[in-house]
């Protein structure tokens, strides 16, 4: 069986452009792989990483069929084994690989993996790990090196201040992008600091949250696994594409349904509306957050028994 696995881990291999397929459990553990890296401990990083961005995509999209996280160095894709949840291919490839090609070839190959995990790997692979909050505290303690007790914290986000002539020119782009894509879902832009802005009255801020947080952990996983700025996620599912792209501190997210328009003239498409917002976000004011001298020292003071200690500046 594992022969067969890795056969069908080396013809998506084949195709050009393609660097390195795992097959990984939902828990981050490696099953099969095939690829040009030179240890071990290389795929186990990435299979780790990428665990991360599968269980939130997951979460967000309950049906999703793969995620595409593209920067200018490499492609990153995770595609959900049909009919098993618990297992997931991740593929990093250059930056020109022949996408149409890559999803030709994944229809029956990921078919088959799955075939042959119901079929050969019941009972054979190792369970997947749950951990008590003992446990899981045990572990985040094992991230922490310092030799101190104390900490340093800071937010690397930018708090946005737009103007009303701002607000209205973004707002009169996305009706746009609206206009010219049928069958969209929503369309809006979910900046740092909480300033949501779409074509509603009211923006569903639950959406956006979650379209912000899906983003997020995908640039974690692309700066992780190959120290690079990451540029868009594509998320498919049955019915819907989730796009996101980056934006001066924040992102641009587009859900639409999945046979409105071809995948690649909606992204020509996109590509001059993202540009004019970034230049209109190039000259938004933006300034740090900071924490309130009074919160600071609730949040980060402690006693020597580690409990919380309460401290208020007098006025």
């Amino acid at each position: 069986m594992n022969n067969e696995l890795n056969d069908a881990l080396e013809n998506i291999k084949m195709i050009s452009g393609v660097e390195n397929v795992i097959l990984v459990q939902k828990d981050g553990l490696p099953i099969a792989s095939a690829g040009v890296w030179f240890s071990k401990d290389e795929v186990f990083a990435v299979s780790s990483a990428t665990c991360a961005i599968f269980g939130v995509a997951h979460l967000i999209h309950g049906d999703f069929k793969y995620l595409l996280m593209e920067s200018e160095t490499s492609k990153v894709f995770i595609a959900s084994l049909p009919y098993d949840s618990n297992y997931f291919l991740t593929i990093t490839t250059a930056p020109r690989v022949n996408l149409a090609a890559l999803f030709i070839e994944m229809r029956s190959s990921l078919s088959q993996i799955s075939f042959l995990l119901q079929q050969y790997v019941d009972g054979r692979l190792p369970p997947l790990r749950s951990y008590s909050q003992d446990e899981t505290q045990h572990v985040l303690k094992g991230f922490s090196v310092a030799e101190s007790t104390y900490s340093t914290h800071s937010l690397s986000r930018s708090i946005l201040s737009l103007d009303r002539s701002q607000a209205l020119s973004i707002r009169t782009i996305l009706r746009q992008v609206k206009d010219s894509i049928p069958n969209i879902d929503s369309v809006f832009l979910a900046l740092n600091g909480g300033v949501r802005i779409s074509l509603d009255s009211f923006t569903n801020d639950r959406l956006a949250a979650m379209s912000f947080a899906l983003y997020d952990a995908s640039e974690r996983v692309v700066q992780t696994l190959r120290n690079s700025s990451l540029d868009s996620v594509l998320c498919e599912t049955e019915r819907t594409r989730h796009i996101l792209y980056s934006i001066p501190n924040g992102v641009f997210s587009l859900w639409v349904d999945k046979n409105s328009q071809k995948l690649g003239l909606m992204r020509l498409l996109l590509k001059h509306y993202i540009d004019e917002i970034k230049r209109i976000l190039s000259s938004v004011s933006a300034m740090k957050p900071s924490i309130p001298k009074d919160l600071r020292e609730l949040l980060l003071s402690g006693t020597a028994d580690r409990k919380l200690l309460l401290a208020r500046e007098e006025p």
